[in-house]
């Protein structure tokens, strides 16, 4: 989702940075970005260390001076099993980098939106923070506090003029779902209100519209964006 994400945004005339641990995809969205006459750089990035997220950050600046929008995009499902049979390892690493990741961006880029006075963050949760799953609790919990974290950082940067919303999807195309069959996923789509899985396009667009000046007086706020999975 964030490839299509990087891809929409350069439509609009984003300035897009990518911050990948796969550098060589990052760079073939990069590639396709530059071909279709938008502009785009990938920086490589760990997003559970501080110093490599202070690095990509810092050479933004370096290079443009600002950053006008966060989106934070990266997410790990784990181990899809009982907590009986989860490990101490997969909890840790689920959190570090769904949870843990969004704190360190987050982070280093409100010192420069402060300085800005404006800024608009975007974080991808999921409905499974609202409506868990069994079997992926780290996963789930993860994204719950991800909801809780959004809202409490929307009332820190507020006073600055930043914007800070939440996105929780439903079920969604994209390779989370190389785990399930076809019967599973026509299974999942049919809880679906609507009655089908998302196109991650889908989930751009209010991605695209948080990020905006249309969503100027919106912040603190998680979008469900469920086909009504979730309505809550």
């Amino acid at each position: 989702m964030g490839s299509v994400a990087a891809r929409e945004f350069a439509k609009e005339g984003a300035k897009v940075i990518i911050a990948d641990i796969n550098l060589e995809q990052a760079m073939g969205v990069v590639k396709e970005i530059i071909a279709s006459g938008g502009e785009a750089m990938a920086l490589k990035c760990d997003v559970t260390k501080s110093n490599e997220v202070r690095g990509v950050v810092d050479a933004i600046i370096s290079k443009y001076g600002r950053i006008d929008v966060l989106v934070y995009f990266t997410g790990i499902l784990g181990e899809v099993a009982p907590i009986w049979e989860s490990s101490e390892e997969n909890w840790d690493k689920v959190m570090n980098v769904n949870l843990k990741g969004a704190f360190l961006f987050c982070r280093e880029v409100a010192k420069h939106m402060i300085k800005q006075k404006s800024g608009k963050i975007v974080t991808i949760s999921s409905i499974a923070g609202k409506d868990p799953n069994p079997n992926m609790l780290a996963y789930d919990a993860s994204k719950a506090g991800l909801i809780g974290f959004t809202r409490g950082l929307a009332l820190e940067l507020a006073p600055y003029n930043i914007n800070v919303n939440c996105v929780a999807p439903g079920i969604t195309e994209t390779p989370f779902l190389k785990f399930m069959t076809e019967e599973a996923k026509t299974r999942s789509a049919s809880l679906v209100p609507l009655g089908r899985i998302a196109k991650p396009e889908e989930i751009v667009r209010v991605v695209l519209f948080l990020a905006s000046d249309e969503a100027s007086y919106v912040t603190g706020v998680t979008w469900n964006v469920s086909g009504g999975r979730c309505p809550y």
